[in-house]
């Protein structure tokens, strides 16, 4: 796994990919706690500002212990953060990694995700160094689906997951996207 000096900032035109700090926190639990956030996911919302807080400590804690990265979506004309993306599950002897992410409802559908993940896409293959990311996402969302095409992965599989905090089955497609540097 890569080592981090200073944590890898990452910007296109709309947006600043970034680490998350508690000056946060208020835009994450507004993400956090919408529940159409968790449609998709084995996944419960925050009830507490705490419950948020502890997930910015969680998530920097997993970047120093070099188990994932993860990006808040900074919106740069609202300065509001508006969602997150990590590669996470990291390979390092097979150097794959999965892609993660979500976005406030407000901003889907206007292209801001696909900024994002062709940023982390290219941070993956050209920084990390890795040969391949997949990504698990629910069959019903069609949106997250048509994401991943646009960003040219590739249908691998069907896999159905338990859940753990919701008690149903999750019917996960897996794509994957090669490197060809």
């Amino acid at each position: 796994m890569i080592k981090f000096t200073t944590f890898p900032d990452l910007e296109t035109k709309n947006l600043l990919l970034r680490k998350m700090n508690y000056d946060d926190i208020n835009d994450l639990f507004e993400m956090r706690n919408d529940p159409s956030m968790n449609m998709y996911t084995d996944t419960k919302p925050d009830q507490t500002f705490e419950e948020t807080k502890s997930y910015i400590d969680k998530m920097n804690k997993g970047i120093d212990d070099d188990k994932w990265i993860i990006w808040a979506i900074e919106h740069k004309g609202s300065r509001k953060v508006i969602g997150s993306v990590c590669i996470w599950n990291i390979d390092i002897i097979k150097k794959s990694g999965e892609l993660g992410y979500g976005l406030i409802p407000d901003y889907q559908g206007i292209g801001l995700m696909q900024e994002s993940l062709l940023n982390v896409i290219d941070y993956g293959f050209n920084v990390m160094n890795l040969k391949t990311i997949e990504v698990y996402t629910e069959e019903n969302n069609i949106k997250s689906i048509n994401l991943l095409k646009r960003c040219n992965f590739n249908f691998m599989k069907s896999v159905d997951d338990k859940g753990y905090f919701n008690n149903r089955i999750y019917h996960m497609m897996v794509y994957n996207l090669e490197n060809r540097n």
